[in-house]
């Protein structure tokens, strides 16, 4: 489920799994010029409303300005995460531009289910990639 949600202090809200990739996450977007304004581990949610509440909480600070998503799936699976995302654009609970980067498991139908969504998403290839994407968007 839900494990933990840290508010900061810049503009860029953040759903990751697990705390290495959160602490990776962070330090690519101050490397691509930005701050986050929070992060949101999912740890192993696996049920795309999971994810809709997780991009509600991160979506409903007043200081977030673009979302970045970045799972890589393991026991998070990445269709799962990926209609997570879409649900949560199409229920408007996240109106903000929207940044997703997944990799491991599941990841070529993740990437079909963002793909055949008409929902818009920014896809990054990398996490370099996805860090610069969202602070692009959060300007």
């Amino acid at each position: 489920g839900i494990q933990n949600y840290v508010k900061l202090d810049g503009n860029i809200g953040c759903l990751v799994n697990g705390a290495g990739l959160a602490m990776s996450t962070l330090d690519a977007i101050k490397m691509a010029g930005g701050d986050a304004a929070n992060f949101l581990d999912i740890g192993t949610a696996n049920s795309p409303e999971a994810v809709v509440a997780a991009l509600r909480i991160i979506g409903s600070d007043p200081g977030v300005k673009a979302v970045l998503v970045n799972v890589f799936g393991g026991l998070a699976r990445t269709d799962v995460i990926a209609q997570g995302v879409i649900d949560a654009k199409t229920q408007g609970v996240l109106p903000q531009p929207t940044v997703v980067r997944l990799a491991g498991t599941n990841v070529e139908e993740g990437l079909r289910i963002l793909d055949a969504s008409p929902v818009a998403l920014v896809r990054a290839d990398g996490f370099a990639d996805a860090a610069r994407r969202a602070v692009e968007a959060a300007k």
